[in-house]
């Protein structure tokens, strides 16, 4: 069947103008099209503080080794009493510190056992002493002192007081209200971040649909420590920063 010559270039110009006519539809329509199908926003605010530890923890523990129970409970009992007199002298007072209770062991060598010919039969596990080892803990807020007695505390050593000193560990006490501040912090820091995006597109933000708090992550200050994902609290530093993420959902007006 023949065509008209004029149809082929008339249905090209019909589609044109319906191509034509669809762009400007989108285009003018495109604001509407975009808030349909992203009617909110998620950010992430976040905070990060410093602050100094308020509170010391420090413990050590002395051993006293001897064949007879109770010629080493009397030895422990000894000891007891010059540490005792060691950390009241150096100003720490009684209240501030608490001995834990006695752990005894019993001690025991290895002999071999030889046959006629010189062979090793077995060892024998024989009885070689009792052992005991006390701890004590000290609770302060006077941190400069706990750090300096737990440096001078060795020098027991030359009573023949076998004592060893742990690190102390460090605390803050009020890291409930440090933990609020942050949490209103990282919250402003992301609706000011929704603001941002939402504003600079030309857009109105809207009410909070929805919010989360992260773990805090309490690292020593300047530290190479990594975040966890159950969150971290170091207590080897006096000086620590801690940090947490707020995730929020905004409606777009």
């Amino acid at each position: 069947m023949s065509r008209h010559p004029l149809f082929l270039p008339s249905l090209a110009a019909v589609v044109c103008i319906g191509i034509l006519a669809t762009a400007y539809l989108v285009g003018k329509n495109s604001h509407r099209i975009f808030r349909s199908s992203a009617s909110d926003i998620e950010v992430t605010g976040s905070t990060s503080m410093d602050f100094e530890s308020d509170l010391a923890v420090w413990q050590g523990e002395f051993t006293r080794t001897a064949q007879d129970l109770k010629e080493v409970y009397a030895l422990m009992k000894t000891d007891k009493d010059i540490v005792r007199d060691f950390l009241l002298q150096q100003g720490i007072p009684e209240t501030d510190f608490a001995f834990l209770a006695i752990d005894i062991n019993q001690k025991f060598k290895s002999v071999p056992q030889f046959n006629d010919d010189g062979d090793l039969v077995h060892r024998e596990q024989v009885f070689d002493g009792y052992q005991l080892k006390r701890g004590f803990k000290v609770t302060s807020n006077d941190i400069d002192l706990i750090e300096r007695v737990s440096q001078d505390v060795t020098e027991l050593i030359e009573q023949n007081v076998y004592i060893t000193s742990h690190a102390p560990q460090y605390f803050y006490t009020q890291l409930g209200a440090l933990k609020i501040q942050m949490i209103a912090a990282a919250s402003a820091d992301g609706q000011l971040r929704a603001e941002t995006a939402v504003e600079g597109g030309g857009g109105a933000l809207g009410g909070l649909l929805e919010t989360s708090i992260g773990v805090f992550q309490i690292l020593g200050t300047n530290s190479n420590e990594s975040f966890s994902w159950g969150g971290t609290l170091n207590t080897s530093s006096k000086n620590k920063t801690a940090f947490v993420n707020v995730k929020q959902r905004y409606a777009i007006n």
